[in-house]
């Protein structure tokens, strides 16, 4: 039965590699330990083994750096002829130290154990088992990408190649020649095996340049250099060569790649992290391992060929996440502050070698001359040139508070949307205009990896969507979340400021509409029906003072509570007195007793405006011949009881026609009271009003929080 790895899960594409690293770590390590040992001293170098004198060429850890392959045979014999001396049980064997100690002995030969490995041998392992489960992990996860595909193959040929040379450069003295041969070739398969799939990750990723068929053709080039080094045929270091030109490729690939991405930024960000991972991983071991031996700029590598396996676990790492796309919008700040440190370092390292070599060349410069030189003018100006070439533009609300008043308060719906949307190109300068969504969206969040950020919509305004930052030139990173709800937050604050404006201007409208209806309309109403005209003067003077109170004093003025009552008692009177009806007033508060006692403006206009309007009802609607009115001061409550003997209400409903009853009703709550009306207590005839409100002191200290 035919088993389709598509359908296989990751984690068994996982596990198929961890046991491909396990057997391949399993079979270098069979060969390592069927290798024979002695126990030198340690830090003792071989000069001489039996008849055998040692050559410095016969340690060497990569016998491709010999340069021809007549050399590399050459030595291959010397393998076979120096392993077959440690055939015997016992073998003669002169050696050196470090500081030019010479000694020698007889040395038993026994077989190699875990133990006698050294620890370059395990980091060569542990360099293939990492990028083979990187490899193993993305191409779990990622199939059907061609660029994921091609990733997993160069993750699968490190192993192939780290491992060959974990068993020939960690040689105690010699390996066979045979097994040296077949050891290396594997080395060499695996190295340019690698460089192939490194060619196919930059035709296929961000996008495929062309079909993977074609992939064909580096296989066939370089297959040719894998037969021709296998077999040590013309030309020499072919594998150098090869790896290098590779590499060449594979660079040309992602300049066309990074071309063919100009106006796509989630693309182009990948990229610029694949050029970074892969310059610090593959350029740093070609530059520092076979191009020096290649291009005959040394006879031996910069560095241990094992040391260098462990850069292809950083290009590994990285291009493990850019080939994922995991969160790009992070990698491409993450590889920006990276060129930046490089970048910078370069930068300051090539102006420092130029002001030196201009100062070693200047008779004239003496050490306080060029101190000055380099504190006053060179640093300062190094530093500006770092700033102007390495600041990285990002949104900013720096100066934009203004615009955000100014949106917030914009007169109408369609000024709103179109100064919202000038104020996020102005921030985030997107390639293309906001876009209007139709979905919800809570907070500001990044999409699509990066190349669009979503606006919550506020004020009535839907959400919006912007595409590629900068206009184009970045992916949105977490800053400008911050941003966009820095953005958010001001707009609501100046929005909330608006409205309780709006809710001010509309509440003051109201209480003037209350007042001169309650209050002014009433004392009209009673100069109209006053037959004193001096009475008449006296109501409409004292009707302007109230509209001038009304309009000026607003909620800010305080009043003492006797006076007032005393001029409501007054007020009342005349009016009830001008139709006949006699007026019962109790309220126990007089000048001498509540002397200090002061209200509000507030209240002392509530309660005037109930007891006119009150009033102004029994006489528009009551036929009554007598009110009665009670005011009471108790425990910070003032009650105010407004009765009269006329026909009264009816039993199942109240009027509720005209301002005058939902005014009186609405005017207690305003004062965070309550109001009651209905027919008089104890069966008799006529109304009872009864209002009850806090006292301005209780009335603060509802207003505290609990």
């Amino acid at each position: 039965m035919r088993t389709d790895y598509k359908n296989m899960s990751p984690a068994f594409v996982l596990i198929g590699a961890v046991l491909f690293g396990f057997v391949m770590t399993a079979l270098a390590l069979w060969i390592a330990l069927r290798q024979p040992h002695i126990d030198l001293p340690e830090g003792a170098v071989p000069t001489q083994l039996g008849e055998t004198t040692l050559l410095p060429s016969d340690l060497i850890d990569e016998p491709d750096q010999l340069g021809s392959y007549r050399a590399i045979q050459e030595f291959r014999v010397r393998q076979s002829q120096i392993r077959a001396q440690l055939n015997q049980p016992q073998v003669f064997v002169r050696y050196a130290f470090a500081d030019g100690t010479i000694g020698a002995n007889d040395f038993d030969v026994r077989g190699r154990t875990v133990g006698d490995l050294p620890w370059e041998f395990w980091f060569q392992i542990g360099v293939g088992m990492v990028s083979l489960l990187i490899g193993g992990w993305v191409i779990s996860l990622r199939r059907d990408d061609w660029g994921a595909r091609m990733f997993a193959l160069t993750a699968l040929f490190v192993p192939v190649f780290a491992n060959a040379a974990a068993i020939y450069s960690t040689r105690q003295i010699a390996l066979d020649g045979p097994l040296f041969h077949m050891s290396s070739s594997i080395n060499a398969f695996g190295a340019i095996s690698f460089g192939i799939a490194l060619v196919g990750l930059f035709s296929q990723y961000p996008k495929p340049m062309f079909r993977p068929v074609w992939l064909l053709i580096p296989l066939m080039v370089y297959g040719i250099a894998i037969a021709l080094n296998i077999l040590n045929l013309p030309p020499d270091n072919i594998l150098g060569f090869a790896v290098l030109s590779q590499m060449l490729v594979a660079v040309i690939l992602g300049v066309v790649q990074w071309y063919l991405s100009r106006r796509e930024p989630l693309n182009r960000a990948g990229l610029r992290w694949f050029i970074l991972v892969s310059l610090v991983g593959c350029s740093l071991f070609i530059a520092l391992v076979p191009m020096p031996i290649a291009l005959g700029i040394s006879e031996e590598t910069l560095i241990p060929q094992s040391i260098a396996f462990s850069f292809f676990n950083i290009m590994h790492v990285g291009l493990a996440l850019g080939v994922l796309r995991y969160k790009v919008f992070n990698l491409d700040r993450w590889s920006y502050y990276i060129w930046l440190w490089l970048s910078g370092m370069i930068l300051i390292i090539v102006l420092d070698i130029l002001l030196i070599r201009f100062l070693q060349q200047q008779a004239w410069v003496s050490l306080g001359v060029a101190l000055l030189i380099a504190g006053f003018l060179y640093f300062p100006l190094r530093q500006l040139l770092l700033r102007i070439l390495l600041t990285r533009r990002s949104a900013s609300l720096k100066g934009r508070m203004a615009d955000i008043v100014n949106t917030a308060l914009s007169p109408t719906t369609r000024a709103h949307a179109l100064r919202w949307d000038s104020l996020l190109v102005d921030v985030f300068a997107p390639l293309a205009p906001p876009e209007k969504m139709t979905g919800d969206v809570d907070v500001p969040r990044i999409s699509e990896n990066g190349l669009a950020l979503l606006i919550p919509g506020i004020d009535g305004l839907e959400p919006r969507r912007l595409c590629y930052a900068q206009k184009g030139r970045r992916l949105f990173s977490p800053e400008d979340v911050d941003v966009a709800a820095n953005m958010i937050e001001m707009h609501e604050l100046a929005a909330d400021s608006r409205r309780a404006y709006e809710r001010g201007a509309i509440l003051e409208r109201d209480r003037i509409s209350r007042d001169v209806h309650d209050n002014i309309g009433a004392q009209l109403l009673t100069a109209l029906h006053s037959p004193e005209v001096s009475r008449k003067d006296d109501l409409l003077r004292d009707s302007l003072k109230d509209l001038r109170a009304i309009i000026n004093d607003g909620f800010k003025a305080e009043y003492p509570l006797a006076p007032m009552l005393a001029d409501l008692r007054t007020e009342t009177v005349h009016r009830l007195d001008v139709h006949g009806v006699s007026l019962e007033w109790t309220a126990p508060l007089d000048a001498e007793s509540e002397e200090g006692t002061t209200i509000s403006f507030e209240l002392v206009n509530g309660l005037r405006s109930i007891l006119r309007e009150a009033v102004s009802n029994i006489l528009r609607h009551s036929d009554a011949a007598t009110v009665w009115v009670i005011f009471r001061l108790e425990a910070g409550q003032i009650t105010l009881v407004i009765e009269d003997d006329g026909k009264g209400l009816p039993e199942q409903s109240l009027p509720r026609g005209g301002n005058g009853i939902p005014n009186m009703m609405e005017r207690a709550e305003v004062l965070m009271g309550s109001g009651e009306i209905g027919s008089r207590r104890g069966g008799a005839q006529g109304t009872r009003i009864e209002v009850m409100v806090p006292t301005r002191l209780d009335r603060k200290r509802k207003e505290e929080p609990v």
